[in-house]
């Protein structure tokens, strides 16, 4: 399966809505669509540690707001040399750093 066909994205954004609890990681009310912080490009736009679940005021919010976004993680730079992965998402008020596997952890594991 393509990693960029619908098939794919279809089930990506199961496991998203299971990893986020079905709540929106900015506000903590009910999720109603997947973001995709580093944009839709790349080899694996649909990759765990790119996409977050978000209400529909929040996603707005976030597209709207790009410097406070960045600053929070919900948006990662497209052409800079910092995967999704190693950048943390602010959830909560606690920073919290996505795997590729679907986790995320409060604390960035150290090699």
């Amino acid at each position: 399966m393509s990693l960029k066909s619908a098939a794919h994205y279809r089930n990506q954004r199961d496991r998203v809505w299971a990893r986020d609890k079905g709540r929106c990681v900015v506000c903590g009310g009910p999720g109603t669509q997947v973001h995709h912080r580093r944009g839709r490009g790349g080899p694996d736009p649909h990759s765990m540690e790119n996409l977050l679940l978000v209400d529909d005021e929040c996603h707005r919010r976030i597209h709207g707001n790009p410097a406070w976004s960045y600053e929070n993680g919900y948006m990662v730079r497209r052409h800079g040399v910092i995967p999704p992965d190693r950048v943390p998402v602010l959830i909560n008020t606690l920073p919290v750093w996505l795997t590729p596997d679907g986790l995320s952890h409060p604390q960035k594991e150290t090699a």
